[in-house]
């Protein structure tokens, strides 16, 4: 399968849901769109896992520490173990991290799909995307359903969360000279695979700047967003509600006229 047709059906598949959430989130029940959102990030980081582990490159075990995406991926899961004060802080980072997974989806750090029209979308290329795709969908329903509020004191939230997650991997990679997220204090450090800087403490300082950007636009975006659809809800409510007074008006006028 060409790399363009994949993006194709990815962006219809991620944009008609988004149309549906807007639509009906009101009347879905969120322990169970919560659960097919955990399943099918199950699946599909999974078969990101399996890919990546066919080519070697798995060699560190699972992708968890690897980079933000991987970690999402991971974490979606354990949503289902952890309990509501840390789901209180670790949802907002999810919400937040929405637009930045969707840009990801389209333009993955791997091989930069939007722009590798000769590649052909193999199960690691299809996996990462879906993956991506899950994430930022999922991050929009908690927004959308209430389960998270687009407010600075989730923003905050959100950056205790993931600066701690980093930081633990920061740490490790000290301790037992690893390269969690990127950043090998005793080797090269890299944003997204990327050398940019040539200096640890001046990456590490990058892409912990980096995140908070990130994390700052979506919640601006998914703010947007929910003003917008509670705006549509409210229209829809108002049409709803007046056709239901039209309706009880002409049968009293009907009533009336017998």
């Amino acid at each position: 399968m060409n790399m363009m047709f994949m993006l194709g059906i990815m962006a219809t598949v991620y944009f008609a849901s988004l149309v549906l959430l807007c639509f009906y989130h009101g009347k879905m029940n969120p322990k169970l769109i919560n659960l097919a959102f955990i399943i099918a990030d199950i699946v599909f980081f999974f078969s990101w896992n399996y890919a990546e582990f066919e080519r070697g490159a798995l060699g560190d075990g699972w992708m968890t520490l690897d980079n933000i995406s991987p970690l999402v991926c991971t974490l979606i899961p354990l949503t289902l173990l952890m309990s509501d004060k840390v789901k209180s802080y670790l949802y907002p980072m999810i919400a937040f991290l929405s637009v930045g997974m969707f840009v990801a989806m389209l333009l993955s750090p791997e091989e930069a799909y939007l722009v590798s029209f000769k590649l052909e979308a193999n199960l690691l290329y299809t996996s990462e995307a879906a993956c991506h795709m899950i994430c930022s969908l999922f991050g929009i329903y908690l927004i959308l359903s209430g389960q998270v509020e687009a407010s600075f004191k989730n923003l905050a939230k959100s950056l205790i969360a993931v600066y701690s997650l980093i930081g633990t991997g920061v740490v490790l990679n000290y301790v037992f000279h690893r390269s969690y997220f990127g950043m090998d204090p005793y080797g090269t450090s890299k944003i997204y695979m990327i050398d940019i800087f040539g200096s640890h403490i001046a990456t590490l300082t990058a892409y912990i700047l980096g995140v908070f950007l990130v994390l700052a636009i979506g919640m601006q975006a998914m703010g947007i967003l929910k003003r917008v659809v509670d705006k549509l809800d409210q229209s829809v409510g108002e049409a709803a509600t007046e056709s239901a007074s039209e309706a009880v008006t002409e049968k009293i006028n009907e009533e009336n006229d017998n």
